[in-house]
């Protein structure tokens, strides 16, 4: 009963595995590349002060046509705001 328990766990965590890598992996596709790259570009001439922006590139997400960036800028008080966003693009 034991060795099948233990092969039973051992057999989800491999099916675990195999979808979390191979089915749904968290690199970019080239084309995700090229939304991130146009949503950003938007986000540039959104802000006041382009030259503040850092984007934190741990948060990024692509969903379909949706690129969700989190950023941090300053504003006019020079007071440094951070934001999340989901951007359309084509």
């Amino acid at each position: 009963m034991t060795k099948f328990m233990r092969s039973m766990v051992l057999a989800m965590a491999i099916v675990g595995f195999v979808g979390d890598i191979i089915v749904r992996p968290n690199v970019a596709m080239a084309n995700d590349v090229d939304k991130i790259l146009k949503a950003k570009e938007i986000v540039r001439n959104m802000v006041n002060y382009p030259d503040t922006l850092v984007f934190h590139e741990f948060s990024t997400k692509v969903n379909g046509n949706t690129v969700t960036l989190k950023f941090t800028c300053k504003n006019g008080f020079g007071v440094p705001e951070t934001h999340t966003m989901d951007i359309k693009v084509n």
